[in-house]
């Protein structure tokens, strides 16, 4: 099911899925997750999309997968996230879904943001830049997988600004943003975005203390997450303790 975030583009929309059997559930709002799928801003990938959301509602969350804006639209500059069409588009799904929590049967305080290469640098700015907090649609924790960072080795798509770089950006001074829960995995032989990428971003993370959890692979294959589950149920089990 389709929900569209703009009247007049239907190319932009989230895509809605629930667990099977939610009988379990009746009486109790779920959990969901926003899945946003990477592809360097050119394009929103299918790997990353459907295969995730269906994993997640076998945990018996709500899932919804991100199609935003990329190609001559994704361009950031001066306005920094606020004016980066993705980073529009992740904020006008996350107000669609508070607005709609009760019709989705979600708990919107439970919202986790789920993002993969690009998809994953969707996440993470505009959640530390302050950008969602000042909105009052900071998530509960943000899962990367292999993710892009926006700085020079990143996959090719590095930009220059300073601000596109996750590991460089400025982070908001706030004490929701500095608390905001990480959960992040990479492969040491992934093709596409370097390992070196993760760890400037885990080393940022540590310098500011916000609390975060770095798994890494031997082996990974870029744009096929399940090529290994072992860090999908490992993520589970962490958003289970905060």
């Amino acid at each position: 099911m389709k929900f569209y975030l703009y009247e007049d583009r239907k190319d932009i929309y989230i895509g809605a899925y629930f667990p099977k059997d939610t009988t379990a559930g009746e009486g109790r709002l779920l959990p969901a997750v926003l899945i946003c799928p990477g592809g360097g801003y050119q394009l929103v990938g299918t790997t990353e999309g459907r295969p995730v959301a269906d994993k997640f509602n076998d945990c018996g969350y709500a899932a919804f997968i991100l199609n935003y804006r990329f190609g001559d639209e994704a361009v950031f500059d001066d306005r920094g996230w606020e004016g980066f069409a993705p980073a529009i588009d992740l904020k006008a799904a996350l107000t669609l879904l508070h607005e709609k929590a009760a019709d989705f049967g979600i708990d919107p305080a439970s919202i986790v943001l789920a993002g993969f290469s690009a998809g994953g640098h969707l996440c993470f700015g505009p959640s530390f830049s302050g950008m969602l907090a000042e909105a009052g649609l900071l998530p509960k924790a943000i899962i990367l997988t292999y993710s892009m960072g926006g700085g020079y080795d990143s996959g090719g798509e590095g930009r220059p600004q300073p601000d596109f770089d996750i590991s460089q950006m400025k982070y908001a001074d706030d004490p929701a943003v500095k608390s905001l829960p990480v959960f992040m995995w990479h492969a040491k032989d992934d093709a596409m975005v370097p390992l070196a990428v993760s760890e400037r971003l885990d080393a940022r993370l540590t310098a500011e203390s916000i609390p975060h959890t770095f798994l890494v692979y031997e082996h990974g294959v870029h744009t096929r997450p399940f090529a290994d589950t072992d860090w999908f149920y490992k993520a589970i089990d962490w958003l289970k303790t905060i």
